[in-house]
């Protein structure tokens, strides 16, 4: 505060007296400022700087509250925005399946009545998920207007809940999921509004079921609660594949969908737990969950049994009480089961593996390619598509992006990484259609990517496109390798190659070796031979026994071009010993014996 008095003191004029420190009011010159009196004296410096001070954190508070008022609407127009994005993701699953297929219905003219079935169930699951989408953005929506006229009712709820309870178990009982409700009390009065209480067990008896196992118990308990006696509690408590503790919360996040972790099923849309907890909160109470991973979850619900004790309520009874939506399985839950990942290795169609985790989009998607052409392996989580691309090779894989376990993303970063895939062209399929998306897809290493809805021709044309490049590559390959021609640097060709080169390099090493066989070559490569058989067949159209052949006649080819030696020195040179044995491989690689080639003039 001295420096301050002192920087403030300079500013005074010299023939001002300060008097000792005492307030002497001095009127300015007229050319300098306005009339204003000043007090002199160290108090008024101290007075001046506290009331410059207070201006300038007024200021400084009113530029804090204006940013701070443009941050709160632009996080509120980024909330929004989030929001249209996230509903518009969830639109388009079900579009893509109610088009696609309708379209497919339209065109394909021999559709037998297991195809035509299994197409309309999926169209009118999707057509469910859809309606279901809707009606719960509109119970939000509901819920955030004050003008919606809200009915409350006082009545029985033990009768209420009851009555759910047994339409779930019968629900529950087809899956042989046991499911029990267990109150302390045959009646308890209480107000609530029958439309939200019925919403709120739907979705948590509706999940409960969904993420159980078969021969697990599911409990559906109601009771007062002991220390506040005029609160009731719910309680549904399953014995499925609990929640990770990291995402238990945002487990009511609106559109959050956390990773599952073992049964393959349908995440659902992400708003049912969040619906679950503003209708709880619109009734006056609150809502908790407790989780444990393998062991299951307990959601646990508090309401208040009167709402307004001065208020009055219609009473609730059974006869008038609101019919329970139509319980359906997930949509793709129950769809018929996509093709298995059985593949022979003499099987001569195009091996698509398609690693989708609705199976109604896996129905569609394998109704656009001919099973006389096709071979579809499907894969409902991006784990389980990993295993099988090390195992079956497949010719080109579809992927989506959000799926249990591995992202889209993830698995094909790692196809595109392995030596042994990264010849596999790889098409992304996703709902996920912003730019960002656009790019982190094809910086993944992704071949395309295609945005829902999609044309069918748009997918057919890409995978014949696709595999035509594969074919050309294939050339490419056995002539830079078995010709050693030159090539322009090229990322993919590179490491192709590289994989190519390397099991050459082994097959001239022992290239003498007449007990060398595609087994031995696989294990020096750290593969099996099924999985050499297909990298090689991928990259140069050849299998590993007919490949290590072409190699052989390549450099016996060689030696008769520039050393003159015989047919039979040539052929130990190849590791074969048998001269007509070589003779016949010879002319069928090459169209003439090796006597012919002999003679014919060097090019």
């Amino acid at each position: 505060m001295d420096s301050l008095y002192l920087l403030l003191s300079s500013l005074v004029p010299d023939k001002t007296p300060l008097w000792g420190g005492l307030v002497t009011p001095v009127l300015l010159p007229a050319l300098h400022t306005p009339p204003l009196v000043l007090y002199y004296g160290k108090a008024g410096i101290y007075i001046g700087a506290s009331l410059f001070l207070l201006a300038l954190l007024a200021l400084l508070f009113s530029v804090f509250e204006r940013i701070k008022n443009n941050r709160m609407l632009q996080q509120e127009e980024q909330f929004l925005s989030d929001i249209f994005a996230k509903v518009t993701h969830e639109i388009r699953t079900p579009l893509t399946v109610i088009l696609g297929l309708s379209k497919q219905l339209k065109d394909q003219k021999n559709l037998s009545n297991g195809n035509l079935s299994t197409y309309l169930n999926a169209i009118e699951r999707q057509g469910k998920s859809l309606s279901e989408l809707v009606n719960q953005l509109l119970d939000i929506a509901n819920l955030q207007s004050s003008d919606k006229t809200v009915e409350w009712k006082t009545g029985n709820i033990v009768a209420f809940v009851e009555m759910i309870s047994e339409t779930f178990r019968i629900y529950a009982g087809q899956k042989e999921i046991e499911l029990s409700f267990f109150c302390t009390e045959n009646e308890t009065e209480t107000d609530f509004v029958p439309d939200w209480l019925q919403k709120i067990l739907y979705n948590l008896l509706s999940n409960a079921i969904k993420f159980s196992d078969e021969g697990s118990r599911i409990q559906l308990i109601m009771e007062r609660d002991k220390k506040e006696r005029d609160t009731l509690v719910i309680k549904v408590i399953d014995q499925g594949k609990g929640i990770p503790k990291e995402t238990l919360l945002h487990i009511f996040d609106l559109f959050y969908k956390y990773p599952q972790t073992g049964k393959e099923i349908s995440a659902g849309n992400g708003i049912g737990l969040a619906l679950v907890k503003q209708l709880t909160e619109a009734l006056g109470g609150t809502i908790r969950v407790e989780s444990e991973v393998g062991r299951g979850s307990t959601f646990t619900v508090k309401l208040p049994l009167r709402r307004n004790e001065k208020q009055l309520y219609a009473h609730w009874t059974p006869e008038k009480s609101p019919l329970l939506p139509l319980i359906t399985s997930t949509p793709g839950e129950t769809a018929q089961e996509p093709p298995s990942s059985d593949l022979s290795e003499n099987d001569p169609r195009t091996a698509i593996l398609l690693a989708e985790d609705n199976k109604d989009i896996a129905i569609y998607i394998r109704s656009l390619f001919p099973q006389e052409h096709y071979h579809i392996i499907h894969a409902r989580n991006g784990e389980k598509a990993w295993d099988i691309a090390n195992t079956l090779i497949p010719d080109i894989v579809i992927t989506d992006v959000i799926m249990p376990k591995k992202s889209g993303i993830e698995l094909c970063r790692e196809i595109k990484s392995s030596p042994l895939l990264n010849h596999i062209p790889v098409i992304i399929v996703s709902a996920k259609n912003s730019e960002s998306d656009l790019l982190e897809g094809l910086k993944s290493g992704a071949d395309s990517y295609v945005r829902k809805p999609f044309y069918p021709e748009e997918l057919q044309l890409l995978v014949e496109n696709l595999l035509e490049t594969r074919q050309l590559l294939k050339e490419k390959y056995c002539r830079s390798v078995l010709k050693e021609e030159k090539t322009e640097p090229d990322n993919k060709t590179n490491i192709n190659s590289e994989f190519l080169r390397h099991a050459t390099d082994i097959i001239y090493r022992e290239m003498k070796n007449p007990d060398f066989t595609p087994g031995k070559l696989a294990r020096e490569l750290a593969i099996s031979v099924s999985q050499l058989n297909k990298k090689l067949n991928a990259i140069t159209g050849y299998p590993s026994s007919t490949y290590i052949l072409q190699v052989k006649i390549n450099h016996a080819k060689k030696i008769f071009n520039t050393q003159e030696k015989t047919i039979g020195e040539v052929a130990a040179e190849c590791g074969i010993y048998d001269v007509n044995y070589f003779s016949r491989v010879f002319k069928k690689y090459t169209g003439i014996t090796p006597t012919q080639f002999k003679r014919q003039p060097l090019i």
